[in-house]
């Protein structure tokens, strides 16, 4: 899989300085959690809080992008939606297994009946 590209952000807008719930931008950057695979591939989930992502415009320049027909998808033939952020801090809290949340809910149900 390669990807190669030049971007830059092209500085704030009024447009995506307020973004909104509604908007393509915020259901793109709203995200409070995130999920990773520890070294023997178990899911894992951890919380994170950040302010709204002080979204620019951007531009980019990909010269070389095969990780969609990797996975067997094929990319329109339109320009790509890019934002860019130069700084966000971002709070993240430790991960934890997902199976055993999902195991835990399952045992409370089996209980419960």
């Amino acid at each position: 899989m390669q990807f190669a590209a030049r971007y830059r952000g092209l500085g704030p807008t009024h447009k995506l300085a307020q973004t909104r719930p509604g908007t393509i931008e915020y259901f793109l950057t709203e995200r409070y959690c995130l999920f990773t695979q520890n070294a023997l591939g178990a899911l894992l989930r951890a919380d994170i809080h950040h302010v709204p992502w002080p979204l620019e415009e951007a531009e980019a320049e990909i010269t070389q992008n095969d990780l969609a027909t990797h996975i067997g998808l094929t990319l329109p033939d339109s320009a790509p939606l890019l934002h860019y952020s130069r700084h966000l801090a971002v709070y993240v809290w430790p991960a934890e297994l997902v199976q055993a949340k999902v195991v835990a809910a399952g045992a409370a149900v089996a209980a419960a009946q």
